[in-house]
Parts: C-alpha cells; sequence; structure tokens
C-alpha cells in the first residue's frame, strides 16, 4: 500500500452522492510508465491508471510559433516532444521543462502544415518554428 485516505463528509459541490478525497503520492523512483491501483474499503469498487515517471528537468526549451508568410504569431499551436507537452500562447510562445536528450519536435495548428524536426536538447535554448499554410484541397470535399 503507498498511500490511505477515507472519502469526504461532504459530496462533490452540484451533486448529490460523489463523494472524494485527495491523495499526495510520491513518485516511483524508476523512470517508465507505471499502473497503480485503487480499491475501496469495500472491496468491490477497483480502478487503475497509468502514469509515466521521467528524469527531473535540467532545461527551459522555448518555442516561438509564426505563420511562415505574414511572421504573426501563432497561439493555440499543439507543441510535442515525446512525452512532453504545451501549448502555444497569444504571443506564439510555448515553454517546456525537460531533461536534456534528444527528441522529435512536433507542431501541430488546424489550418497549417505539420511541423516535425530531430531536436538535441544540451541547454536552455529557444527555437523559431514558422508554419505554412495548409494548401486548399485540389478537389472539392462531398458530403
Amino acid at each position: 500500500m503507498i498511500a490511505r485516505s477515507s472519502l469526504g463528509d461532504a459530496a462533490w459541490p452540484g451533486t448529490s452522492g460523489l463523494y472524494w478525497t485527495e491523495l499526495d503520492l510520491p513518485a516511483p523512483p524508476i523512470v517508465g510508465t507505471h499502473t497503480w491501483a485503487v480499491t475501496s474499503a469495500h472491496g468491490d469498487a477497483r480502478s487503475n491508471f497509468t502514469f509515466i515517471t521521467v528524469e527531473p528537468p535540467e532545461h527551459s526549451l522555448t518555442i516561438r510559433v509564426h505563420d511562415k508568410t505574414t511572421q504573426v504569431p501563432l497561439p493555440d499551436a499543439e507543441v510535442r516532444l515525446g512525452v512532453y507537452r504545451a501549448s502555444s500562447d497569444d504571443r506564439g510562445l510555448a515553454t517546456i521543462e525537460l531533461p536534456k536528450g534528444s527528441y522529435s519536435l512536433n507542431i501541430w495548428k488546424l489550418g497549417y502544415q505539420q511541423f516535425s524536426t530531430a531536436l538535441d536538447v544540451t541547454d536552455s535554448l529557444t527555437v523559431d518554428v514558422d508554419l505554412d499554410v495548409e494548401p486548399e484541397p485540389e478537389q472539392p470535399y462531398w458530403m
């Protein structure tokens, strides 16, 4: 057993029968994917949850996302580096704290072509990414 808790006395706000509790759990010392189980005191209810532990962050990666033609910053671009995720803000900036290593940087935004590149992180850095507008299809879509 890693942790134990009891349900609170009050139902979750806006419900009449959903009782809850909070737990602070220590992360496993081994990097990787883990599955833990939650069981009720009554023994019949059981739920599994899966999570990933990673090395502590050593560096900060800032990604500046712009429209390639207009150089206008692009908000809400999805940024992915392996298990790390972020979205660009109104200034086109996304920041991810991560350990050193080799990653595949992938950026996606609706209406734009997906961007991918290999990236070696050995120090904190800023990367500028210009996204091309997705070309119009040659043939109209039919419903």
